[in-house]
């Protein structure tokens, strides 16, 4: 019986494998289920949790159980893992703000005030535009500006213009106008003035572009009227800008001119009216430097301002009994801030002697103002010495420390020579000044004075340590007789120590 064998195609078992493979491939995949999702969640979160076996065993058994030498170790199996990917998360940092200077919270000021402004009704509108009109006439322009004065002198109608567009700035243009004639200034800086007297309009009038510039001409100008209504609106406006004012150079020197006013004895050309409202423009200043000493932020600026102290050092004993005590109280207030000693010690020549001339003086306002001034500058270490040697300061400070009808002044005094004997290089100059330690020990002595006393002990106290400080010294000296090399009743002495034993010289 034959039989026949039916001759297939035979396959590989690689073959076989492949193909069940791809036969697995395009079978349709099953979604897993909610539970095989939270078992696969548990268990990476407790992988997380628990270290890896491989970073628990030593490299000894990690080498051993990767070696391919080894005939009981199977194939290593390279394992790569990704790194774990974390979430960026954007940090966001707090925008900080520089904080803004001076200038531009000014210009941003004078745009929020110059947009808050109202529109002027028709009539009032032709008024500024012959002010601002260069081609109008003499005779317009002043007939406008004395109608522009006339409706400021109703105390109604002054806030009003001040927030009307184009009434402060066409009365500023005028004034710093070159080719303006008296007349025309005349009337424009008294309708400014009047506008200056409100208080609600101190801020916005000086934040108007011109008007520093406005009044700093006026202030230097030729006519006393002229130049007191503009120290007059200074002083106005001075109340609610002082750093303002005090940072405009321009400002600050033509006030220093007004104070210089009789430098050169330009008074006694002047007509007794003119004189007259000279001085009272001189006044106006002072008075207005004055407030302006009394802030403490603005003190320090006011200092350094060279036109400044330089004028009220030069006009000082030199004015009227009114005016001298304010430029001393405001060279006082000037001293009252810490940053301001050694500038104005070295810095501003013949301030220490105006001070002492001032002490010994018959001014009481005037020398109680020097005295603190003094007792001031003394505080400053760097300021002690040149204090002290200055020409009669010791001695006009030491006769103010012994007037007992004058105990404000006595006090001063008596504080600022405490002062000076915390310096030692004052020692000898304190010492040799005629009276100074003789009233030290009158005072000290006066067990009815209560504080001066007590200030007078203070300072002895202290020159006595300086004294004890110079000949305390620690070396010792051999004191007896030698002879022949060798001590015979000598005995060793330290220096400085108080032995309290008397010398005599061949006593029986």
């Amino acid at each position: 019986m034959s039989t026949s064998i039916s001759q297939e195609k035979v396959i590989s078992p690689s073959q076989m494998k492949l193909k069940q493979r791809s036969r697995y491939s395009q079978m349709r995949k099953i979604p897993p289920s909610p539970k095989d999702n939270r078992k696969k969640a548990s268990n990476a979160a407790s992988s997380d949790r628990s270290p890896r076996k491989d970073e628990v065993r030593s490299p000894r058994a990690s080498t051993r159980r990767t070696s391919s030498s080894s005939p009981r170790s199977s194939p290593a199996i390279h394992t790569t893992t990704s790194p774990r990917i974390e979430p960026a998360v954007q940090k966001i940092e707090p925008v900080v703000q520089k904080p803004k200077d001076a200038d531009e919270l000014q210009t941003e000021l004078q745009q929020q005030m110059l947009a808050s402004l109202k529109e002027p009704d028709a009539s009032l509108k032709a008024l500024l535009d012959v002010l601002t009109d260069p081609s109008a006439t003499h005779h317009r322009r002043v007939n406008a500006c004395g109608a522009i004065k006339t409706l400021t002198l109703k105390k109604t109608n002054q806030i009003p213009l001040v927030r009307t567009a184009g009434v402060v700035s066409s009365l500023t243009t005028v004034l710093c106008t070159v080719a303006a004639t008296e007349e025309e200034r005349t009337r424009c800086i008294n309708a400014l003035m009047q506008l200056c007297i409100p208080e609600e309009n101190w801020k916005m009038v000086y934040l108007f572009p011109h008007t520093a510039e406005a009044l700093a001409r006026n202030m230097a100008d030729k006519y006393p009227q002229i130049r007191y209504a503009a120290c007059l609106s200074t002083s106005f406006l001075a109340k609610k800008n002082r750093k303002e004012m005090a940072s405009n150079r321009i400002l600050m020197y033509a006030i220093a001119r007004v104070i210089e006013v009789d430098k050169n004895g330009n008074l006694e050309k002047k007509s007794a009216k003119d004189k007259k409202v000279l001085i009272a423009a001189r006044l106006c200043t002072l008075k207005m430097l004055l407030h302006l000493s009394k802030d403490k932020d603005v003190s320090p600026k006011l200092a350094r301002m060279e036109s400044i102290t330089t004028a009220l050092v030069t006009v000082a004993n030199h004015m009227e009994k009114d005016a001298n005590i304010l430029c001393m109280a405001t060279l006082t207030n000037l001293t009252r801030h810490p940053d301001n000693l050694n500038h104005l010690m070295f810095k501003v020549p013949k301030l220490a002697s105006i001070f002492v001339t001032n002490v010994e003086g018959s001014e009481v306002e005037c020398g109680k103002c020097a005295l603190y001034a003094l007792q001031n500058l003394s505080c400053d270490s760097n300021c002690r010495q040149e204090l002290a040697n200055t020409a009669n300061l010791l001695g006009s400070v030491t006769k103010a420390a012994f007037k007992h009808d004058c105990p404000e002044q006595q006090l001063s005094a008596l504080h600022t020579l405490k002062n000076l004997s915390d310096d030692p290089f004052n020692l000898v100059t304190m010492t040799n000044t005629p009276g100074c330690t003789a009233t030290l020990l009158a005072l000290a002595n006066n067990s009815g004075s209560g504080m001066a006393q007590y200030l007078a002990c203070d300072t002895l106290a202290t020159l006595s340590h300086w004294l004890l400080t110079l000949s305390a010294r620690k070396n010792t000296k051999l004191m007896g007789d030698e002879k022949d090399g060798a001590e015979s009743g000598a005995k060793r002495v330290e220096m400085g120590r108080r032995t309290f034993e008397t010398s005599t010289y061949q006593m029986w």
